[in-house]
């Protein structure tokens, strides 16, 4: 049987749940949707789930997480392509249940990758890097670094004298490595990258 279009609200409603889901594998709450939409009652949320839900579109086996979760900052763009301004204005807070990241005691926050320079370490144009902040990193670390005022993500090396190295992993052959050899910093590390696309068309 053919399954009936979504409304528009209802397509609202779905958008949030895998995104939700494509950053923690579970789906959110009715509260949190209703925060997210703007609604006024959760029973309004509840009302499209169910359709969603009648309608095939939602698998509601998983359970929820009742862990502590922490809310990470998103702070912007980065670039993976020719180096762009960094925008530190903070443009929301995404959810992470705390069993996900690598560090209780680290900082964290997320940017939205820009450029296909590291496509070939599985990031994309959209995507979304979890970033533990730190100042150093080891070798074949994927980091974000600060050029100037400029931000980049890509793979750490060094040279035999030690001197740190920017390397792409891109199809693209215009992106070279690049030796830096001042006005340099890590600003964190690669933890995780976040495909919301990828993963709800799947």
């Amino acid at each position: 049987m053919e399954k009936t279009k979504l409304t528009y609200e209802q397509q609202r409603v779905l958008n949030v749940m895998r995104h939700y889901y494509a950053l923690h594998a579970h789906l959110p709450t009715l509260g949190y949707i209703q925060k997210k939409l703007g609604y006024n009652h959760p029973s309004s949320v509840q009302y499209h789930v169910v359709a969603l839900r009648e309608k095939g579109m939602l698998d509601l086996k998983h359970r929820r997480h009742t862990g502590s979760v922490r809310e990470v900052p998103l702070i912007g763009s980065v670039a993976t392509g020719p180096a762009i301004l960094a925008e530190e204005n903070v443009e929301g807070y995404v959810p992470v249940a705390e069993e996900k990241l690598r560090s209780r005691n680290a900082k964290y926050f997320f940017l939205r990758a820009r450029g296909d320079s590291m496509d070939k370490a599985g990031i994309e144009d959209g995507d979304y890097l979890l970033v533990r902040q730190q100042e150093t990193a080891q070798s074949r670390d994927k980091v974000i670094a600060l050029i100037g005022d400029d931000a980049t993500c890509k793979f750490l090396e060094y040279t035999e004298d030690g001197v740190p190295k920017l390397i792409p992993a891109s199809t693209n052959a215009m992106h070279k490595p690049q030796v830096m050899l001042e006005d340099f910093s890590v600003l964190g590390v690669v933890e995780d990258v976040v495909s919301p696309q990828r993963r709800a068309d799947g």
